[in-house]
């Protein structure tokens, strides 16, 4: 019996002092890992923006790194969610290095509808969050935060229509012309298409409406007017309203409504 007790108490010895090395190779291990994110880079389509940053994972320890989990989320200056996505990837093995690039795409017209046209007048920023985490030796938790922030320029800066003059034409109808001005202070969109503008009367009755094509890159301003056929008023001094409508390869929107005389 004494025996048996004195190999049990041996066992229970060695055990403990497998458990205490294995903790502390562990726990030294753990310090020979470096996690980073690196700079974003951003791209843009027709309808969204893409932004891609690498993850840099150093694991020079002497176990595996698994359930590599990266969270971005990209919300506006009301920390209203813009786009979020998360990736789960394979694991890093012990004595290696691995750069990992993850994207996360801002749909445009998606956002644009989420603020109610806000984007597209207001200048603003993004804060861009991301979150890293990972198991280590499937037993200690390793996690990292980072967030920075992006400008957003607003494709119809500083918009003004201008009041409509006219031209009497004939007995029934006159010559409209509307101007119209606006700065694309956005860095990766150009407004391309279409513009229309409707004209309505005190009571709300179409009068007439016409288009116009608009090719407006990044960071420059469009000065451009709008002529077309309306039937003529009944007052010597007309009065109402201008619809205008927006329909771009990038975005629809409208109207933005004006008010004259």
């Amino acid at each position: 019996m004494r025996q048996a007790i004195r190999a049990l108490g041996w066992v229970t010895k060695i055990l403990w002092v497998i458990l205490l090395a294995t903790i502390i190779t562990i726990a030294y291990s753990a310090t020979q890992i470096s996690v980073s994110v690196g700079e974003a880079r951003t791209t843009a389509t027709e309808q969204a923006i893409t932004i891609s940053f690498p993850v840099n994972i150093t694991n020079n320890g002497l176990y595996a790194l698994t359930q590599l989990n990266v969270t971005t989320k990209v919300t506006d200056q009301n920390s209203q969610t813009l786009a979020n996505g998360t990736t789960i990837d394979q694991s890093v093995q012990k004595g290696t290095s691995a750069t990992i690039t993850y994207n996360i795409t801002i749909n445009i017209p998606e956002i644009i509808a989420q603020t109610n046209g806000s984007l597209l007048f207001n200048d603003t920023t993004f804060t861009v969050f991301q979150y890293v985490s990972l198991d280590y030796a499937n037993a200690i938790p390793f996690s990292l935060h980072a967030n920075y922030t992006m400008p957003w320029g607003a494709p119809l800066s500083n918009l003004t229509v201008g009041n409509p003059t006219f031209q009497l034409y004939n007995s029934t109808y006159s010559n409209a012309t509307v101007q119209l001005q606006f700065e694309n202070h956005n860095q990766y969109l150009p407004v391309n298409g279409t513009m229309r503008v409707e004209i309505y009367n005190s009571r709300q009755m179409l009068k007439g409406a016409g288009t116009a094509s608009i090719d407006v890159q990044p960071n420059t301003s469009c000065d451009t007017q709008v002529d077309f056929l309306v039937r003529n008023f009944r007052s010597p001094t007309p009065s109402g309203e201008i619809y205008v409508f927006f329909e771009t390869s990038a975005f629809d929107y409208g109207p933005v409504v004006i008010s004259f005389g």
